[in-house]
């Protein structure tokens, strides 16, 4: 019995000091998870770490910049603040894990959603250090607040499971429904999303894996301007991977179908591929990336200092004999169908050959088809002279405030003659080919020689 006893008490020992111990085991891991906030590009504006005997609190700020609309103007800064409640292990109330924490998300200090919303977001660290992220966020109707415009929210469930130092990470999301609509008439629909990532550490020291995001459909719609566009059974797949001491990506996008106003386009179809990247100047830029994205800088000087990192490692990048690739690209439109591919590939390019076109082309190696609808090309060039007429007007008028700028049923009438006048060139110098109302051009450049149609096309030529 008194050796009973003896254990017992050592057990409850045991057991109320394992917390406070294990307290400070918990606090890195948790820094890592933050780490991935700030490598996705994230940034992490502050944090606060309060750690207790048998659990924390902790507080960290982010900040992401949205990218400026299409009128211009700055881009637009949002903050979120994720706030954590760590219950240290042993025992916990999943089971026995090193930690159990829940946390919540609040933009601009203001929860997310409801403070009464049974939603959950879990974060369990085994014993090993290993762990898993649970998101369980259940439908619910969030009505407008402020700027924020109403949500009907079809729920949110996934899941990451992570390795004790994050070198192999597994994430999927589901997104049933999601609603916003505001009262001037603007909404936005996106439905049945599915989001499957994976990921490790390659020998080399580089993440590479691959994902695929799935989304049934998108709807936006604007009454005060009668716009509407509808994009359905969007998927795109994406794969990085280790070819002998060089890495090859792909990213390939599907479309079903889009609709803008009525007007329907797809099925669509593109795939982008890279090769040939030495592994060690990615490395070396992955790093790189790391630790600009860890410091706390303006977005410009961030945007110069990613552009001095590319070019800083632009030399080791070419000497790999860099790929790229445009294979399966095609889009159905009202006019008919677009298609082609692109092969470039630089060999034996050196940086001092960037601003020396012959010495350039002469190390270019390259391959392009293109097929389109002629009623569809002459369109697109006619558009694109109306804009460059209507620019060349504007500039004569500054310099001439007496002189007119044509109306634009007038400009559009002098844009499609020359429109017409340069694809009858084009055909005449056999650079595109007509047949059965579609135009193609065939292209190939080596050794410095370009080949349009099965015609060379003279280039300059590198100094001998």
């Amino acid at each position: 019995m008194k050796r009973f006893f003896a254990l017992f008490v050592v057990l409850g020992t045991v057991l109320l000091a394992a917390p406070g111990i294990i307290g400070f085991q918990v606090e890195p891991h948790y820094q890592g998870l933050m780490q991935q906030f700030e490598k996705s590009g994230v940034k992490l504006v502050s944090q606060a770490y309060q750690r207790n005997w048998f659990g924390a609190e902790s507080r960290a700020d982010f900040q992401i910049t949205l990218p400026a609309g299409p009128e211009g103007g700055e881009p637009e800064q949002l903050n979120f603040s994720l706030v954590s409640h760590i219950t240290h292990g042993p025992l916990t109330g999943n089971g026995v894990h090193l930690a159990d924490i829940r946390s919540d998300i609040r933009v601009d200090g203001e929860a997310l959603l409801p403070a009464d919303y049974d939603g959950t977001i879990t974060t369990l660290i085994g014993i090993a250090g290993d762990g898993v992220t649970r998101i369980d966020l259940p439908a619910s109707d969030v009505a407008a607040s402020g700027e924020r415009p109403a949500m009907r929210f079809g729920g949110l469930q996934g899941e990451m499971r992570f390795d004790a130092e994050f070198k192999q990470v597994e994430a999927n999301l589901t997104l049933p429904t999601l609603h916003l609509g505001q009262a001037d008439g603007q909404f936005l629909e996106i439905a049945d999303v599915v989001i499957d990532s994976h990921s490790s550490l390659d020998p080399s020291g580089l993440m590479l894996g691959g994902g695929r995001l799935t989304i049934s459909r998108i709807g936006l719609q604007d009454t005060q301007d009668d716009t509407r566009l509808e994009i359905r059974q969007l998927g795109i797949d994406a794969e990085s991977k280790m070819s002998g001491s060089a890495v090859a990506a792909s990213v390939s996008y599907q479309l079903e179908q889009m609709a803008v106003n009525g007007t329907r386009y797809g099925p669509a179809r593109l795939q982008l591929g890279v090769g040939n990247l030495p592994s060690q100047a990615l490395l070396e830029i992955q790093q790189a990336v790391d630790e600009i994205n860890a410091q706390q800088l303006s977005e410009q000087a961030k945007a110069q200092a990613l552009v001095n990192v590319l070019m800083g490692n632009a030399p080791a990048l070419l000497k790999g004999d860099p790929l790229l690739t445009i294979d399966d690209f095609s889009i159905q439109t009202p006019d008919g169908q677009i298609s082609g591919n692109l092969s470039l590939q630089a060999v034996g390019l050196e940086m001092k050959d960037i601003g020396n076109a012959p010495a350039l082309v002469n190390k270019l190696v390259a391959e392009a088809s293109l097929q389109m609808p002629q009623q569809l090309l002459e369109l697109l060039l006619s558009k694109k002279l109306e804009a460059d007429l209507l620019r060349q007007f504007e500039q004569r008028r500054l310099l001439d405030p007496d002189s007119e700028i044509p109306s634009g049923e007038r400009l559009s009438e002098m844009a499609r003659a020359l429109s017409s006048r340069q694809l009858t060139q084009l055909l005449g110098q056999e650079m595109v080919v007509a047949q059965d109302g579609m135009i193609s051009t065939r292209a190939t450049l080596s050794g410095g020689l370009l080949n349009v149609n099965g015609k060379t096309i003279p280039l300059p030529q590198a100094p001998q």
